[in-house]
């Protein structure tokens, strides 16, 4: 490789990852809702209760309108055709709002009897960003739309009735034999002869809740339901994770998974509005459809017969004044038959697939996932013994080495091999001067090939350890970004959460030390310039990891740790047999002098 190649192909590979960035990797969208406000811990396990709500506050005029923005355009729900219903004779309705609150021991769910909407929804085993417990409600729900998840959305004045009746709370009903909690909210309006129920029901063993929504109008049940969850996914992501935590549906059906990223819609002004909106529709016949960022999922089963319908929305309220722009985001099923709403963690996912087939996949490694699941497997058996994802991380990158030692032995000493015929290739070169002439080329090509035999040298070993590590680096890369395992899990000292880059950029500083220090040990061909040009990649890997996952640093650097002392004991070995070489050399001729004389 002459020099102009190898300064092409250092540029090319820094542009195809600064390109990735930009590119492929999710801008940070605009969080709409206050600074983080504290919030008190889960309380224990117990049965659902009904609670006063706090008071609600009233949003802005301006927020008030969100509801009737969604509205807009949106189709009628469909009334099923058959003998209508009685008329409803009697309103059901509460006095006051209250909150209903369910406790499993995996979550608290807390519900508001105002359009039976879900106000909270706190993991008990997580944290957000702030260390508290992990809210999938998103703050600007309740803070500025007031337009909370599992309210209808419709162009019909009936769904905003009800998105604002005070829901008469039946009281929570335990279902013989299976355990369930059923928590049903029920209302009628006798003057608009209108009617609904919404039942939620509750196993207390995995993150799946059943839901069984009802509206009577004029008699007759409407199908097509359009059930709303937004507007975000969680609350509190420092900015360190901001390019992770993208904010996307998907739609799972025959074997593939079609995902939209809010983050990269456009949106559209309104006319006599100060929004902008869009808005799209992804069909039907899908198992399951998620509405998800990088670690959590909110997942809808659809109807029998997959005939739920997905859509979305989203509004931007462009920046006023001192005020950021506000981004609200929805997607819209109708009529689905269960929710799951935690982790995107691979056995919670995988204790819920008689309900949701395949719900793995929500879970995107990207390229060479395969072995990027096969790495999380091993670590997490690692971290079984070792209850520490940090040191489980080296345990196991010490095991990987110890794999492929056998391969990277072989091909470190072919390199060192490659160094110590450098004189002699070097000579032939010398001897075909003009290697513009295809003649002296091929005869130049010849002689070094024949060296090569002769000395029993493999040219491209030194190429395998490259190729070797470059899908287990992927696979790391796409491991410790999406894998929940890994976030919020310290290592040592100032490394406090694996999943984010090293706040003070020494693992990243360290890792090109290490790769500096292990091609400076490392023999290599080519001329003095080759050589020179080779020692801006740890600068260039320091420049490009210096924002990955702490935990891919770590990786990388203890690798090369690991292969610097491999390295060592190869240089040694040929060192001492190159010594061994001459002096048989030294002896033979001695030898052969005495016969002489």
């Amino acid at each position: 490789m002459d020099t102009k190649k190898l300064i092409l192909a250092i540029v090319l590979s820094v542009a195809v990852l600064l390109v990735y960035q930009y590119v492929f990797m999710p801008k940070p969208a605009p969080r709409s809702g206050p600074p983080p406000a504290g919030r008190a811990e889960a309380p224990p396990p117990a049965a659902a209760a009904v609670e006063e709500a706090p008071p609600p506050g009233e949003p802005d005029a301006t927020e008030a309108d969100i509801a009737s923005i969604l509205g807009q355009g949106e189709p009628v729900a469909a009334a099923v055709e058959e003998a209508p219903l009685a008329a409803v004779e009697q309103d059901v309705a509460a006095p006051d709002e209250r909150a209903v609150r369910v406790d499993s021991p995996l979550f608290t769910a807390v519900f508001t009897n105002r359009g039976a909407g879900l106000t909270s929804f706190l993991l008990k085993k997580y944290k957000d960003d702030a260390g508290k417990p992990m809210d999938l409600v998103a703050r600007s729900a309740r803070d500025f739309a007031g337009f909370f998840p599992f309210y209808f959305l419709g162009g019909e004045e009936h769904f905003a009735v009800l998105n604002k009746a005070l829901f008469s709370y039946r009281g929570e009903r335990i279902v013989p034999v299976s355990g369930r909690t059923e928590v049903v909210f029920e209302y009628a309006d006798a003057s608009r002869n209108l009617k609904a129920v919404k039942k939620f029901v509750f196993n207390h063993r995995d993150y799946v809740v059943g839901l069984e929504f009802t509206v009577v109008k004029d008699g007759r049940p409407l199908v097509d339901l359009p059930v709303v969850f937004g507007p975000d996914l969680g609350n509190n992501d420092s900015r360190d994770r901001a390019m992770m935590m993208n904010l996307k549906i998907a739609a799972f059906a025959n074997e593939k998974l079609e995902s939209i990223e809010f983050a990269k819609m456009k949106t559209q002004p309104q006319a006599g509005q100060p929004f902008e909106k869009t808005a799209g529709e992804k069909g039907s016949g899908f198992f399951w459809s998620a509405y998800e960022t990088t670690y959590f999922a909110v997942v809808f089963r659809s109807a029998p017969q997959n005939r739920s319908k997905l859509a979305y929305q989203m509004i931007r309220r462009p920046p006023q004044g001192k005020e950021p722009a506000k981004l609200y985001s929805y997607m819209i099923v109708t009529d689905p038959a269960a929710a799951f709403m935690g982790p995107k963690d691979e056995r919670a996912l995988a204790a819920v697939e008689g309900v949701f087939p395949e719900l793995n996949k929500i879970i995107e490694y990207g390229w060479f996932g395969s072995i990027a699941k096969i790495m999380l497997k091993g670590i997490n058996a690692i971290h079984g013994f070792i209850p520490n994802y940090g040191w489980a991380l080296i345990v196991f990158t010490l095991f990987l080495k110890l794999i492929l030692f056998p391969l990277t032995y072989s091909s470190s000493v072919s390199m060192a091999k490659m160094q110590s015929l450098q004189p002699k290739l070097k000579a032939i070169k010398k001897k075909y001067k003009n290697t513009k002439d295809m003649e002296q080329r091929k005869l130049m090509n010849m002689e070094m090939m024949a060296l090569y035999k002769q000395e029993k040298v493999n040219p491209a070993g030194g190429c395998l350890p490259l190729l070797l590590q470059l899908p287990l680096l992927w696979g790391f890369f796409r491991l410790l970004s999406v894998s929940i395992n890994v976030r919020h899990e310290p290592w040592i000292l100032w490394i406090t959460d694996l999943s984010k880059k090293d706040p003070f950029y020494v693992l990243p500083i360290l890792m090109g030390v290490t790769q500096l220090i292990q091609q400076r040990m490392t023999p290599s061909g080519g001329d003095d310039t080759q050589r020179k040009l080779m020692y801006i990649l740890p600068f260039v890997m320091v420049i490009m990891f210096a924002s990955f996952p702490s935990g891919l640093n770590l990786y990388w650097c203890f690798s090369n740790v690991l292969q610097i002392g491999q390295q060592y004991l190869i240089n040694e070995k040929i060192h001492k047999q190159k010594k061994q070489e001459e002096r048989d050399l030294r002896s033979l001729k001695r030898k052969k002098g005495a016969r002489e004389k």
